[in-house]
């Protein structure tokens, strides 16, 4: 893991904030964003996010497959896929948009979420400064919108979700265009995010591909050629990188929990068996990574 700089711990206290309110804010559009709260380490968010790129360039590990990301290009990071930062230029700047779980969930229901899958493999789609302008006006209304109350605007949650679908439709039209000769439509890529949403809910109790596999309805080869293909990586390499990461994350922002406890909630049979997992990932006892 790469140490804070000061960019850094900025930007961890501006992430904190937005967790903190996003609930009840429902939206929260986030700033002069110039990095990273971490460098070099895995990040896995409950949240759909939006990054606008406004100068500078970052590279990140998006499931493992490196990714660059540049001005003039919006980014849709879906819930529970994992990101390792690993660069971003000294004029880096973004704006984050932020959407709370319900808020998401009651966004899906509505079928305002129809176009994602394209997004869990390729994140990012460009936009000419034309386009990119009259979205930035559209991210300005939105913020008008969170941040005034209940009290002066009744039907506040009716106009979040009116103006995110504008903005979705905004980013489709953008994305459809960019992908014209290119569309994402095989069933590789649906597998794949099933397979993450799968992941999300169970990988405290499921660690086996064959679960996954007959969830999705292929025979566990099948489901792991499926996946080699779109992430590089195998299903179980897959599996065993998210709960590396989950397990970090506990060690790192949970001192209440003792190892033993981390072990039982990530579901393994005993201490000593996720000790052995963890040290073959990151080359360290979890004592070791907690008080490094």
């Amino acid at each position: 893991m790469f140490p804070q700089n000061d960019d850094g711990m900025q930007t961890q206290r501006i992430f904190e904030a937005a967790y903190s309110s996003i609930e009840k804010k429902e939206v929260a559009v986030i700033r002069d964003v110039h990095g990273f709260p971490v460098y070099g380490r895995d990040i896995i968010s409950p949240y759909m996010m939006l990054f606008i790129c406004h100068s500078g360039s970052s590279r990140a590990l998006y499931d493992m497959r490196e990714v660059v990301f540049r001005p003039n290009e919006v980014a849709m990071i879906l819930p529970n896929h994992i990101i390792r930062p690993i660069e971003s230029s000294p004029d880096y700047s973004i704006t984050i948009i932020m959407h709370s779980i319900a808020f998401e969930q009651e966004m899906t229901q509505r079928r305002m979420t129809h176009d994602r899958n394209k997004f869990h493999v390729l994140p990012a789609c460009m936009m000419t400064d034309e386009e990119m302008g009259q979205y930035m006006k559209a991210v300005d209304m939105l913020e008008l919108i969170s941040n005034t109350s209940v009290t002066r605007y009744p039907h506040r949650h009716e106009m979040l979700m009116a103006q995110i679908g504008i903005m979705a439709e905004m980013l489709d039209a953008c994305r459809c265009e960019m992908d014209e000769n290119a569309r994402i439509r095989n069933r590789n890529n649906a597998v794949f995010n099933e397979f993450c949403n799968l992941l999300a809910i169970n990988y405290r109790e499921q660690h086996e591909v064959a679960f996954y596999a007959d969830k999705v309805h292929l025979t566990t080869r099948h489901f792991s050629v499926v996946i080699k293909d779109v992430t590089g990586v195998s299903a179980s390499d897959y599996i065993e990188q998210y709960l590396s990461t989950q397990a970090k994350d506990l060690l790192s922002t949970r001192p209440d929990l003792s190892v033993q406890q981390i072990s039982d909630h990530l579901g393994y049979a005993d201490s000593p068996s996720f000790c052995r997992f963890f040290k073959r990932h990151t080359g360290m006892t979890p004592m070791d990574y907690r008080n490094q």
